[in-house]
């Protein structure tokens, strides 16, 4: 497993882990959810995803350090 942040982009993962943080499970961000990394900003910037190929959300780094995913396979 790895933390959402460090996640590959082109690659669908699932979510193994969020903190308890009621927002992330308001936007679909729950354990089981299949994500994709379309983009991922430099410096320390926020990640772009797309949440059960449904829509895109950005998420801040110290947010996306906390959530850990496991890769499911590639687009």
């Amino acid at each position: 497993m790895i933390n959402l942040y460090d996640a590959e982009k082109g690659r669908v993962f699932q979510v193994a882990s969020v903190p308890g943080v009621g927002l992330l499970e308001n936007i679909g961000l729950r354990v089981g959810a299949r994500i994709s990394i379309e983009s991922r900003y430099a410096f320390g910037g926020p990640v772009l995803l797309r949440v059960e190929n449904a829509f895109s959300v950005a998420l801040g780094k110290d947010i996306a350090t906390q959530i850990s995913v496991k890769e499911v396979s590639t687009r």
